[in-house]
Formats: C-alpha cells, structure tokens, sequence
C-alpha cells in the first residue's frame, strides 16, 4: 500500500532537512529523540507525517512541514547543464527530488541513511 501524500511531503522534508537537525539536536541535547524518530520511521513503525509532527511539537517548529526551497536550475556560465533527472528516495516513500552539483557526491537519505536513487526523468 503506497503512503499516504502528506506521509511522502513529510518525509522528503524531514529528510532534507534532517543534516541540520542532527547538529541542533547535538547543540541542544534533543539527540535521543531524533535517533528514536529515525529508527520508528526505519522500521515502518510510525507514519511519517506523525514522526514530523510530533518532533516539530517538541521543538515549537514548523520548519519541518514548509514546503522545499526552491533551487534556481540555471546553468552556470560555461557549463553545461545538468542532465534530467534526478536523485529520489531509496524507498520510494517520498517525493523528494534532489540534484547533486557537478562533480559531487550522490545526495543521501538521512532518514534510512542510504544513497539517494538516480531517475533519469
């Protein structure tokens, strides 16, 4: 049975976000909480959407929820453009699109801390 759409949003944004998360949850001493989150969501025990919830509740955030920034897709001067495509979730359980800059490394999934799949359009 395929996720729910606001289960996929969530966990492309949790995912995304989730670099930053990790530092502030060292920073502030939140670090349990956020490894139990990513393990529930790991093992398929909780929906996605009430691990963001419930975490944007104990932080007093909404950040979690926003919708993605958006990312200019020019290319830079001299350059050629990116291929199509993209990187999507591991899992197929989000909508999360991600690119990786030239030369870079292959964008990850923090939440089932795996390489993100590469699809061609």
């Amino acid at each position: 049975m395929a996720d729910p759409p606001d289960d996929g949003r969530a966990l492309a944004a949790l995912c995304e976000n989730l670099p930053r998360l990790v530092r502030t949850a060292e920073w502030e001493g939140w670090s349990a909480e956020l490894h139990e989150a990513r393990r529930a969501l790991r093992e398929e025990e909780r929906r996605p959407k009430e691990v963001v919830d419930d975490l944007s509740r104990m932080l007093g955030l909404d950040v979690l929820v926003r919708g993605r920034p958006a990312i200019p897709d020019l290319p830079a001067a001299g350059h050629l453009p990116p291929p199509p495509g993209g990187y999507r979730c591991p899992k197929g359980r989000c909508p999360r699109d991600a690119r990786s800059e030239p030369g870079g490394a292959i964008p990850t999934c923090d939440v089932y801390e795996l390489p993100l799949k590469y699809s061609p359009g």
